[in-house]
């Protein structure tokens, strides 16, 4: 288990304002989920400290992660907040803490939505993971999803999902939910970005241009709709370069190593850039980002590129209208396979491809120099102005 910790650079509160104590509970941290936390723990005025399981055997994580962190919870004294995400079950989690913790405001964070998330090729879909999402939903004090894509899909489909349980009022539990829910974005670190910009900013001239696919290397990425889409462009002798980054795992789909071999000298990057710094240069290097994701709730790896000014393709379908559409979403969202093809001919052969500006400027709304203040007023809400003061004040 990894020792709790708080942010690096704690930010000093404003004189007259109290300076909470708030335990992050997160038993994946790793990709996204360890992004987000980092971020946050870094811009907020508050001291968070973080109670982590390494990144993996994720079905154990939700199944056994309150056995494992609550003795360190426990042993870690006093909070004003409980900050769990969606790998937590929060029943669980309450009943093994101390008498003092348990009662204490906890916010429960939703990254993905288990009721949904698409199964692989050699699995069945189990209830009890989208049901422990229902179950610490009731069990939080409020519950924040990462889009407002999310917190409808989740809500739509609850009333489906719950009739898989009998002999119980499924009214009371959607309505429970509904009251709760509200929706905290996930931040966007765009001055650190912004910091990596090459110098004499982005070349819109480059041949060929590059294309980038940065997703974790995982069936739910849909890795092979991407490689098809290059095999049409390849046999159509359009010219590219594409960077393929990402996590992978012990276990990672075929497809990567027999793109590898196809695309030959059209392949530029290929696998994990651990180091920050380098990941965003090549994002800055990147003309076209695109997703051909099953399931998406925010997309950070896209919003990223997005911001380094790369040209978005992505389905029309999960965030990606809520994020990539309006004005030009023609030209940047597809249906199916024919059409991502022909968004990707079209980006790598039109003359110029330039930015468009509404995009980068739709996700300023989600700098962390705007959103931390968002989960930094929602965190002094919960933990109520007549809370006695503790370590960190």
């Amino acid at each position: 288990m990894e020792s709790a910790r708080a942010a690096d650079e704690p930010h000093t509160p404003e004189a007259g304002e109290k300076r909470l104590r708030i335990a992050a509970v997160e038993p994946y941290y790793g990709g996204s989920h360890k992004h987000f936390l980092d971020d946050l723990a870094r811009t907020s005025r508050h001291q968070i400290e973080l109670f982590t399981l390494a990144p993996r055997l994720w079905k154990w994580r939700v199944r056994g992660a309150a056995l494992q962190l609550a003795p360190a919870l426990n042993a870690a004294g006093a909070f004003d907040v409980l900050f769990c995400s969606d790998f937590v079950n929060v029943a669980d989690l309450r009943a093994l803490l101390d008498p003092a913790l348990r009662t204490l405001p906890l916010l429960y964070y939703l990254h993905e939505n288990q009721m949904r998330y698409p199964l692989s090729p050699d699995e069945e879909f189990d209830p009890y993971f989208g049901f422990t999402n229902v179950l610490s939903c009731l069990s939080a004090d409020a519950v924040a999803f990462n889009s407002d894509f999310h917190r409808r899909d989740f809500l739509q489909f609850l009333p489906e999902f719950l009739p898989r349980l009998p002999d119980y009022d499924r009214g009371r539990v959607v309505e429970q939910i509904r009251a709760k829910a509200e929706v905290l974005p996930l931040g966007l670190d765009l001055d650190g970005l912004e910091r990596l910009r090459p110098e004499g900013g982005v070349s819109a001239g480059r041949e060929p241009r590059r294309l980038l696919w940065n997703h974790r290397w995982e069936f739910d990425k849909a890795p092979e709709r991407f490689f098809a889409a290059l095999d049409v462009l390849v046999a159509r002798d359009v010219p590219f370069v594409v960077d393929v980054l990402g996590e992978s795992f012990a276990r990672q789909p075929p497809v990567f190593e027999a793109a590898r071999a196809r695309l030959g000298a059209r392949l530029g990057r290929f696998g994990f850039i651990p180091d920050r710094d380098e990941y965003v240069r090549a994002l800055w290097a990147a003309d076209i980002v695109v997703s051909t994701a099953k399931q998406e709730y925010f997309g950070i790896a896209m919003a990223e590129a997005v911001a380094c000014g790369a040209w978005p393709i992505a389905p029309r379908a999960l965030v990606y209208e809520e994020l990539y559409g309006g004005a030009g979403a023609d030209l940047h969202l597809y249906r199916d396979e024919g059409e991502l093809v022909q968004l990707l001919e079209r980006a790598l052969r039109v003359e110029t491809l330039a930015p468009p500006p509404h995009l980068r400027r739709r996700l300023e709304d989600f700098a962390w120099r705007r959103m931390a203040p968002r989960f930094d007023a929602r965190f002094a809400a919960l933990a109520g102005a007549a809370r006695p003061a503790t370590a960190g004040d």
